[in-house]
C-alpha cells in the first residue's frame, strides 16, 4: 500500500509537470534558421521522440539497478510485446501532441479524461474484469467532470484560446477528436500492459524502457520519412531547441518527467488496476488548472470549478477513498453498515456506564 501511495503520488507531481512543459513549448515562439521569422515550436512528431528518449531512460535504470541474474530472468519476455504497447503509446502521444496545433493545451488535457470510459470498457471486454457499483458511478463522475471543464472552455473561449491564433469550431472540433481518438489507443495500451503482466513477470523499469528503446527506433523512421515529404523539419526542431534557453529546459524536464510518470504509471498499473491509473492520472488536471490560473494561461471559470469538484469526488470514489454503501457489493455493505452501527453505538454505550 505504501509503494502505491508514493507511486500515485509521482505520477500526479510529473504527470502534471510535463503537460506543463509540453504546454510551455507550444508557446514558444523561435526562428527556425538564420534570417527566418520567429514560428511556434509546432513539432508533435518531434515532441513524441523526446517523450520516447524519456522511456528510454527507465531500461538504463532498470539494467543499473538490477543484478545480471534477475536480468537473465527477465530476458526471456517476447521483445514484441513490447512493440505493440510501443506502436499504441506512440500513436496516442503524437494524435494528441498534434492536438496542440489545433486547440490549446488546456482543452486538450480536459478531453483526455475520455480515456477512463475506453479503458473501463477494455478492461471489462478484454480482462474480464467486473465492476462493482462503486467504480461504475466513480467513472461516471469522471466523465462528468471532464465533461463539465471541457464545455467550459467554449464559454469562455479568450481564456482558453489567448495563447493561439483563433480557431474555428470546426477545427477546434478536429483536435478534440484527435485527443478523444487517441484516448482509445492509450486505453488499449494500459489494458495490455496489465495483460502482460499478468502473465509475465516484467519490472515496470523495464516495461517502460522497452517501449522507449522500439519507440525510437519508429521514431526514427518516421522522422526521417516525414523530414523526406516536408511534413515536419527535425533540423529546424533542433535549431529552436539550441537557439532558446527557456525551450531547452523544457524540452530537458519534458524528458525526464515522462520517464518518471511512465515509472509510476506502470507501477499504478501492477500495484491496482488499468482503470485506476487512468483515473489517477485524469485528477492531474486539477493541479494543471491551477497552475494555469496561477501564470494567467485561463481565467477563473464557476463550469470548470464544478467540473473539478465532480471529478475529484469521482475519483475518490473510484479508488473508495469515499465509501457509500448502497454502491458496495452486498456482502461488503452489509459488513460496513453493522460496522457503522457499532462505531455509532460505542460512545451510547460508555456513557449509560456507571
Amino acid at each position: 500500500m505504501g509503494v502505491l501511495m508514493v507511486a500515485v503520488a509521482v505520477m500526479l507531481l510529473t504527470g502534471s509537470t510535463n503537460t506543463v512543459l509540453m504546454k510551455f513549448m507550444v508557446l514558444q515562439e523561435v526562428t527556425t534558421g538564420t534570417g527566418m521569422p520567429p514560428q511556434y515550436f509546432h513539432q508533435p512528431y518531434f515532441q513524441t521522440m523526446l517523450m520516447m528518449i524519456g522511456e528510454f531512460l527507465c531500461l538504463i535504470a532498470f539494467y543499473a539497478t538490477t543484478s545480471r541474474e534477475d536480468v537473465k530472468k527477465v530476458q526471456e519476455v517476447p521483445n514484441h510485446i513490447f512493440m505493440v504497447a510501443c506502436v499504441l503509446d506512440w500513436t496516442a502521444t503524437t494524435l494528441v501532441n498534434f492536438a496542440y496545433v489545433f486547440i490549446a493545451a488546456s482543452v486538450a488535457q480536459m478531453t483526455r479524461g475520455s480515456i477512463v470510459i475506453f479503458t473501463c470498457l477494455l478492461s471489462v471486454t478484454f480482462l474480464g474484469r467486473k465492476q462493482q457499483p462503486y467504480h461504475i458511478a466513480g467513472v461516471v463522475l469522471v466523465f462528468v467532470g471532464i465533461t463539465l471543464v471541457s464545455l467550459s472552455t467554449f464559454f469562455n473561449p479568450a481564456a482558453a484560446h489567448g495563447d493561439h491564433p483563433a480557431r474555428s469550431g470546426t477545427t477546434q472540433m478536429f483536435g478534440i477528436g484527435l485527443c478523444i481518438s487517441a484516448q482509445v489507443f492509450q486505453a488499449s495500451m494500459l489494458v495490455y500492459e496489465e495483460k502482460i503482466m499478468s502473465q509475465y513477470n516484467v519490472p515496470p523499469l523495464r516495461l517502460v524502457g522497452m517501449e522507449g528503446f522500439f519507440g525510437i527506433l519508429i521514431g526514427g523512421i518516421v522522422l526521417s520519412a516525414l523530414n523526406a515529404f516536408s511534413v515536419e523539419s527535425t533540423p529546424a526542431a533542433i535549431y529552436q531547441l539550441t537557439h532558446s534557453t527557456p525551450l531547452l529546459i523544457a524540452a530537458v524536464g519534458s524528458i525526464f518527467s515522462i520517464a518518471f510518470f511512465n515509472f509510476a504509471g506502470v507501477t499504478v498499473t501492477q500495484q491496482a488496476s488499468a482503470v485506476a491509473r487512468s483515473t489517477i492520472d485524469v485528477s492531474r488536471t486539477i493541479l494543471i488548472w491551477a497552475v494555469e490560473l496561477a501564470f494567467g494561461w485561463n481565467s477563473f471559470n464557476v463550469l470548470q470549478l464544478i467540473g473539478f469538484v465532480v471529478l475529484a469526488a469521482g475519483t475518490m470514489l473510484y479508488n473508495r477513498l469515499i465509501v457509500l454503501p448502497m454502491l458496495e457489493p452486498r456482502g461488503e455493505a452489509e459488513a460496513l453498515v453493522m460496522g457503522l452501527k457499532k462505531l455509532g453505538a460505542g460512545p451510547a454505550a460508555k456513557a449509560s456506564d456507571p
